[in-house]
């Protein structure tokens, strides 16, 4: 903006003041503008180009057959573990079901042991002890379960907790069989929770003839 030569020293001082306010507004709206427009553009092409999660889906199909559970009738108990799922599927002498290998404690991955009472002082003749494994599992004459590698919680076979940290029993998710003799297991459905202190054995099981659940789902 030119300067008015007859103008006074205090108007011309007026004259640069608004000038400089001028431009000072026409810089912070420029900027604001630019800034809405990369805002904009980030926000469409995230629209364009979802980001893909890297979380495993909660429903997934096993590798491993009815058959290479129930071992085609010669078997009285299996279990059959999909470690990357963390679930394992049991069969006993009432039926099937999947455990959620998910600690109650901090959420650490029980592994599968043979002899889960074995160190921590309670007896194979107690009642507890016969209480999960011959009430539903008459068959198990083993005593396999969970042990937790983190902090030394213990499971039985049905998922109870009775030694270590652990709060409560582990859940039990869905199972299905599908037409190709596989199972699909579904972890976003649970079929069996127990609250702390809840230790009787569950009765949801699945049918390994009929592929059908008994439909006795217990806390859920």
């Amino acid at each position: 903006m030119a300067l008015n030569p007859y103008d006074t020293p205090r108007g011309r001082m007026r004259s640069r003041v608004e000038t400089t306010r001028r431009q000072f507004l026409l810089l912070v709206g420029s900027v604001g503008a630019l800034g809405a427009t990369l805002f904009g553009g980030i926000e469409l092409l995230k629209f364009m180009f979802p980001a893909a999660t890297l979380e495993a889906p909660p429903q997934f199909k096993t590798g491993f057959t009815v058959s290479d559970l129930t071992g085609n009738g010669t078997l009285k108990v299996n279990v059959q573990s999909d470690t990357a799922n963390r679930v394992t599927i049991v069969l006993d002498s009432t039926g099937i079901y999947a455990v959620y290998l998910v600690c109650t404690h901090l959420g650490c991955t029980p592994n599968y042991v043979s002899d889960v009472t074995s160190g921590t002082g309670v007896a194979d003749s107690s009642q507890t002890v016969a209480q999960h494994y011959t009430a539903e599992a008459g068959a198990i004459t083993t005593r396999n379960g969970w042990a937790c590698p983190c902090h030394g919680s213990r499971y039985y076979i049905d998922s109870t907790n009775f030694y270590g940290p652990a709060p409560r029993p582990m859940d039990w998710v869905d199972i299905q069989v599908t037409p190709d003799n596989h199972f699909v297991v579904n972890r976003a459905a649970i079929t069996v929770y127990r609250q702390a202190g809840e230790s009787i054995v569950p009765k949801w099981r699945l049918d390994p003839k009929t592929g059908k659940s008994n439909g006795k789902t217990v806390g859920v």
